[in-house]
């Protein structure tokens, strides 16, 4: 029987593409908040050969997580389930609700339902090498299950240092980059009871994609941040796509634990001085 491969984010872009890449180990169950755009991801799937689900779920909503979470192994056994869910903007609240809640609520929703075998991806971003939590902050992160996690991890950020580089990006670039961070701190603190169940969880640190996100930058902006890569270029999502479908095909069970970077040399350039 094949397994079900889940994506949470599944409605466009990476999310997308890496959904439609899964479909050659098995039946896909996308979510998304969007009802619209989760028919939309639904139909391409199917156009593509793949037998696919969709069904709506709020990462940041524990309770739906839960249903989406209870749906998904109610279908098949579950194979690769990959968290491609997140935002860059919205403000303080739907970030940390997001990419740092939701990351909690959808690791501890799958879990239960995880067999041997089975393999958990989480999403950074390459922004989350640029900052480092503070000692306040490690210990708040050690401790994602607290009920008051949410404001705990509001106020730690309201009292860090912005960098100087960044002030000028808004309120939100303070918010995102951190809560990525806390994204690979949390996918390697779950390393261990994933590893005594004889399943595997590691994460995938993308830099700059040509998503329906991205594009929603002003066109200069968008030409500045692929003039940032050593290629020049932006990412592809079917690239992204392909990176991690060839993590999870057989061969690679050691993998666990870490979070890998996918970024067109962006991070290499911004911290080593670049030979002639």
């Amino acid at each position: 029987m094949k397994k079900l491969q889940v994506v949470a984010g599944g409605t466009s872009g990476m999310g997308l593409a890496t959904a439609m890449a899964l479909g050659r180990f098995g039946p896909v169950l996308v979510g998304g908040r969007n009802e619209k755009r989760l028919a939309d991801a639904v139909a391409k799937l199917e156009e593509a050969g793949v037998e696919a689900y969709g069904k709506t779920v709020d990462i940041s909503n524990r309770a739906s997580l839960d249903e989406f979470a209870a749906y998904a192994a109610g279908i098949a056994p579950l194979g690769n389930v990959l968290n491609a869910a997140g935002v860059d903007a919205g403000g303080p609240d739907l970030i940390i609700g997001v990419n740092m809640v939701g990351t909690v609520n959808f690791v501890e929703a799958f879990f239960p339902y995880l067999e041997q075998g089975a393999r958990l991806v989480n999403f950074s971003s390459i922004t989350g090498y640029f900052v480092q939590p503070t000692a306040e902050e490690k210990a708040i992160w050690d401790e994602p299950n607290d009920p008051d996690f949410f404001l705990k991890v509001k106020a730690a950020i309201q009292n860090r240092q912005v960098p100087e580089a960044m002030r000028h990006m808004g309120e939100d670039y303070l918010y995102y980059p951190i809560s990525k961070t806390f994204t690979q701190y949390y996918t390697r603190a779950n390393t261990l009871r994933f590893g005594r169940k004889g399943c595997q969880i590691f994460s995938v640190a993308p830099g700059a994609f040509d998503t329906p996100m991205l594009r929603e930058s002003p066109d200069e902006v968008v030409a500045g941040i692929a003039r940032g890569t050593a290629l020049g270029r932006l990412g592809d999502a079917n690239e992204m796509a392909d990176f991690i479908v060839h993590l999870l095909e057989p061969g690679h069970d050691y993998l666990t634990g870490c979070d890998l970077i996918l970024d067109g040399g962006k991070f290499a350039l911004t911290t080593a001085k670049q030979l002639d």
